[in-house]
């Protein structure tokens, strides 16, 4: 065996006459070993050598740390401040101290890590498991693995001193990785005097047969492929290259847009596909990927698939929510408290694409009344009518929180009513269409689910007692739209008190009804504009009104005004049979 160095023999005699150093064994190059003092984190398993420094969180305050000769971790609070531009994966907050360039992820929950790089609750290899970043440790020897940062691995290929160490999961830890495209995970090894690899023992997660091809336009996308449609290698988000790029790893919402250390193709901005960055003749660009489209959405086993719009208008399923209403707190647009959107599963959030800002804002309301097919005020789209930059949200009832139950959906067109009047909002309703490219768009879920289209001249009795919901503002003069979906209780007004007496002399027309609270507490409000009017009718919730106009919001003795939906079932049903999916 080779002879141990004389600082090595050293070290072991300081080993043995003190328990309070933790040392790491290690091993030279011929696979002798000799002792090396270290400071350990028990949590982490990261190891740190003589001279090493970190910042570590001590309550909600940050430490300046530094390993010493004796093994032990010499810690001072430090000032820190926001980072510049972020280290952090997954929605970590970064910190970094002032007098140094180090830096500190505050992470959420779910995720540790340095950079927040590992998710505590994976626990299950997709495909090669390429993408694997959980915390198993031990090979199917039963073994257990080598640090990626243990100086023992040096001259092995991958090792966390890697250059794109963090793209391929290595790190100051022992889980096991795939940084060599192998067939599964695998770690480094003690056997015997020497040092091997082994594969690690992870079961495979649940075979999803969605997961490798994108529905729609991808944007849910989360599958391996990472080859563009020309043959190029994708980049990880977490390049360099792209670090100042609008999409990369580093964003607060990487985790909802499926972005982190990989290089898998994803769509977070709702392009036409999933895309990546690649390099194309030395040029740093983006490409789409050579991602294939499901044949059909995914099965939803709870309820039954609808049919298209027609005057039988969905009645095997439209108008039938999840109703556990009487068993919830009533809740009101007007300054009230939010709701499920089970209880409103055809709500529908309208985005509009703001290049300045570079991101979708809120716009209006939307009824989905069926598959593929929405309804909402013309209104609304008077400056904003480029579908290429309208986006619909169905099932969320947090309006920025990205939800499991979500379905997000690009509009293929859109109409506004010939006759709609601009200055009376008479003949105010649209009719958009979503995109798809699999002949469905919305599937049936507790969270959407269409409303019914009424009978052509359907009339329901006078104060009868129907909904209104929304994500629009809380009051007239709020700053901001509501962060969750709301729900409200109005009475249908008798024709002959929905007049300009109680709307401040603006005209009313035989294309508009009055609903509202005697009490002045619901109403709707800015930004619920296009949304539904929904009163019970056949024991299934029915579409009456979409939300129009109205003189401020809750104020008592004046109605909110609706588009009267019973005028225009033959213009939604024309539409739709001369456009079919």
């Amino acid at each position: 065996a080779e002879a141990v160095h004389p600082v090595a023999m050293h070290v072991c005699s300081m080993f043995y006459c003190s328990f309070l150093l933790q040392v790491e064994l290690i091993r030279t190059k011929r696979g002798t070993r000799f002792y090396r003092v270290l400071c350990m984190d028990s949590e982490t398993s990261a190891v740190r050598g003589f001279g090493d420094t970190w910042l570590q969180w001590k309550g909600q305050r940050v430490e300046y740390c530094r390993c010493d000769l004796g093994g032990r971790a010499r810690c001072h609070i430090v000032p820190v401040i926001n980072c510049y531009v972020s280290q952090c994966y997954n929605g970590g907050t970064c910190k970094e101290a002032v007098y140094t360039s180090d830096y500190i992820c505050q992470c959420p929950r779910g995720f540790t890590g340095a950079q927040c790089e590992i998710n505590t609750n994976e626990k299950c290899v997709v495909g090669q498991g390429d993408g694997y970043r959980g915390t198993a440790s031990v090979s199917q020897s039963r073994a257990e693995c080598i640090n990626w940062n243990s100086t023992s691995l040096r001259g092995k290929k991958f090792t966390a001193r890697k250059t794109d160490a963090v793209s391929l999961g290595l790190g100051n830890h022992n889980f096991c990785r795939n940084p060599d495209g192998d067939s599964s995970p695998w770690c480094y090894i003690y056997k015997g005097t020497q040092i091997e690899w082994d594969f690690c023992s992870l079961p495979r997660c649940p075979e999803d047969k969605h997961r490798e091809c994108a529905l729609g336009s991808g944007q849910q996308y989360r599958g391996t492929a990472s080859v563009t449609k020309s043959g190029s290698r994708c980049l990880p988000w977490d390049s360099p290259a792209v670090k100042r790029k609008m999409y990369n790893a580093w964003r607060t919402d990487a985790l909802e847009l499926g972005l982190g250390s990989h290089s898998f193709c994803r769509n977070p901005d709702n392009d036409a596909g999933p895309w990546c960055h690649t390099y194309k003749n030395m040029i740093l660009t983006w490409e789409l990927c050579d991602v294939p489209k499901c044949s059909r959405r995914p099965p939803m086993p709870t309820l039954d698939p609808r049919a298209p719009t027609t005057n039988n208008n969905n009645r095997g399923t439209c108008g039938k929510r999840l109703d556990n209403t009487l068993s919830q707190p009533s809740s009101r647009m007007f300054g009230g408290r939010g709701s499920e959107i089970t209880e409103q599963p055809w709500q529908a959030a309208i985005n509009f694409y703001q290049p300045r800002h570079k991101k979708h804002f809120h716009l209006c309301g939307g009824i989905l009344i069926d598959s593929c097919w929405l309804l909402s005020a013309a209104h609304c789209f008077e400056e904003r009518n480029d579908v290429n930059k309208l986006q619909v949200i169905l099932g969320r009832t947090f309006r920025k929180q990205n939800s499991s139950s979500e379905q997000i959906f690009s509009v293929e067109k859109l109409w506004i009513h010939e006759k709609y009047d601009r200055e009376t909002y008479d003949n105010d309703i649209a009719i958009l269409k979503l995109k798809t490219d699999v002949g469905i768009c919305a599937v049936n879920s507790p969270e959407v689910l269409p409303a019914c289209l009424p009978e052509r001249g359907l009339v329901l009795p006078d104060w009868t007692e129907c909904e209104i919901s929304g994500y629009g503002k809380d009051a007239e003069f709020s700053p901001q739209y509501s962060e969750r979906v709301k729900r409200g209780y109005v009475r249908l007004w008798p024709k002959e008190r929905c007049v300009p007496g109680v709307l401040s002399g603006r005209t009313v027309t035989s294309n508009m009804l009055c609903a509202g609270d005697t009490r002045g507490l619901d109403d709707a409000c800015k930004g619920d504009s296009g949304g539904p009017l929904v009163c019970r009718y056949n024991d299934r919730m029915t579409l009456m009104g979409v939300i129009s106009w109205g003189d401020g919001c809750g104020q008592r003795d004046k109605p909110g005004v609706y588009t009267r939906v019973t005028n225009y079932i033959d213009w939604i049903n024309n539409i739709v049979k001369a456009n079919p999916v």
